[in-house]
């Protein structure tokens, strides 16, 4: 699909390739006709559990900690990785990311992410994430 982006047209597929060949998420699902925006990029990525496990364990002890502790720990990470991804976005770029579930059968953390033009402002990109988000398992 592709999208305004100031005055330049932008195709998702190609953001999407540089998300995947860049970073250790996986597109999943882009989600840009989702948003019912044609200024918005939207992807639905995925985390493999073990790349964040190698963080958290050089910080805390597994063994003591609670399962809803390394829950809250797997979507804190999740979203920052996914931020971190706005270097890769074009220049005058905003990005919301929002890890929703722990998907424990395939071991991978899901992420909303979306990015836009700074001109649209991040209240309008978060209510687009939080559509995103109830639109999806």
């Amino acid at each position: 699909m592709y999208i305004i982006f100031d005055e330049t047209i932008i195709d998702s597929e190609e953001i999407k390739d540089l998300i995947q060949q860049k970073s250790d998420f996986k597109v999943e699902k882009d989600m840009c006709k989702a948003t019912k925006r044609e200024d918005v990029l939207a992807y639905l990525v995925t985390l493999d559990v073990d790349l964040i496990e190698k963080q958290i364990r050089e910080e805390y002890d597994l063994q003591d900690m609670e399962m809803e502790d390394l829950f809250e720990e797997y979507m804190e990470l999740a979203e920052e990785k996914a931020l971190e991804l706005e270097e890769l976005m074009p220049m005058y770029s905003i990005m919301e990311a929002k890890a929703y579930k722990w998907d424990m059968s395939e071991n991978k953390i899901k992420t909303i992410m979306a990015v836009a033009h700074t001109d649209l402002g991040v209240l309008k990109l978060s209510d687009v994430v939080k559509r995103l988000l109830s639109e999806t398992d």
